[in-house]
């Protein structure tokens, strides 16, 4: 036994990465674009969430996707896929709201201020979930 990671799970962000690549070249992500999240303060880099469909049959699976990109000066920059979460620990609630992601949520439970050290300033930070949903 060599004691690496088997196959199938280095699979995962591969075909993540390539479908959310394949979904930017089709053109279709406009429509995953994020407008605006309930209060948030004006930022000037784009952010995207969705999901890519890892088994379109019957009771497939999709996996979710939270994309935060580096501001327009910082291009060209790379892409980190961030996997998070598990049972009891939401990449979303907690991976992305207080360690690296763009945002904090405030006391106050309704609005959301910049983070100092969010890592979407010298990459695109990609958040993913690390269950099927």
């Amino acid at each position: 036994m060599t004691g690496g990671l088997p196959p199938v799970v280095l699979l995962l962000p591969v075909s993540l990465l390539l479908a959310l690549a394949w979904r930017a070249a089709a053109g279709t992500a406009a429509g995953d674009r994020i407008g605006r999240l309930p209060g948030q303060p004006a930022v000037d880099f784009p952010m995207y969430s969705g999901y890519v469909a890892v088994d379109e049959g019957p009771g497939g699976r999709a996996l979710f996707y939270w994309l935060q990109e580096v501001p327009p000066e910082a291009q060209p920059a790379p892409l980190l896929l961030w996997l998070d979460g598990g049972p009891g620990c939401s990449a979303v609630g907690y991976g992305a709201s207080q360690e690296l992601g763009a945002f904090r949520i405030r006391p106050d439970g309704a609005t959301l201020f910049l983070n100092d050290n969010r890592w979407n300033t010298g990459a695109h930070r990609c958040c993913r979930p690390y269950v099927a949903c």
